[in-house]
């Protein structure tokens, strides 16, 4: 299952454990100490999902979700929870409507930067074995990602197989396709330990190329 399909999926679950969480007293208050706790738990969790959509990227959800998880809602905690729902109902909208792809695409590209900024680093201090594992691995994340995206099933096949579709489809020209080879060559080669079959400059050329894919198709 993909990471957004597993978020859609606990919202889900979390909107349908809301009927019991939001029943109230004649004063509109929770009826009971264990629906408090329960409400409590359920907000905790509401708002971790929305942290986990939307952490990396400010939003207004983030925002909105913050301030009820953290607000001292006393008895009239299944408020809170009404509020939150309704939060989550939106959020889900937009998922269903392709945004939340959008924004968990922006944000791994933003961790990606990080991760190649440190095998940026590591090369710069001599370590081209570290460098080439980092660079490696967020490659071939990127690529499967873009896979993902364009709808080209990913799990299992290889990366040269997955070039070659995406050079056929147009989306690397054969100048790009030949940069993605030497890229999975450092990434084939780094998990297996194998350090001489790669130097400096083909890891300087994947860290390059990754930044490229990043930007032009995840970062946007």
């Amino acid at each position: 299952m993909a990471v957004e399909d597993a978020v859609k999926k606990r919202i889900e679950e979390l909107l349908s454990e809301t009927d019991w969480l939001t029943r109230s007293d004649d004063d509109g208050a929770a009826i009971s100490d264990q629906q408090r706790h329960e409400c409590s738990a359920w907000l905790a969790s509401a708002q971790h999902i929305i942290h986990l959509i939307c952490a990396e990227i400010k939003t207004p959800y983030l925002a909105r979700a913050n301030s009820i998880a953290e607000k001292d809602h006393g008895w009239l905690i299944n408020l809170g929870v009404g509020e939150m729902a309704a939060l989550l109902r939106t959020l889900l909208a937009d998922a269903n409507a392709g945004l939340l792809s959008s924004v968990a695409d922006r944000a791994r590209a933003e961790t990606f930067d990080d991760f190649l900024d440190h095998a940026d680093q590591y090369l710069a201090d001599q370590r081209k074995n570290e460098s080439g594992v980092i660079a490696g691995v967020i490659f071939e994340d990127t690529l499967r990602r873009i896979c993902r995206r364009l709808g080209i099933t990913e799990k299992g096949v290889k990366l040269d197989a997955l070039i070659s579709e995406l050079s056929s489809r147009g989306e690397l020209s054969a100048v790009k396709a030949k940069r993605a080879r030497v890229a999975a060559h450092v990434r084939t080669k780094a998990s297996h330990a194998q350090w001489d079959e790669f130097g400096s400059s083909d890891v300087q050329a994947t860290i390059e190329f990754t930044r490229e894919l990043v930007s032009s198709k995840l970062d946007g």
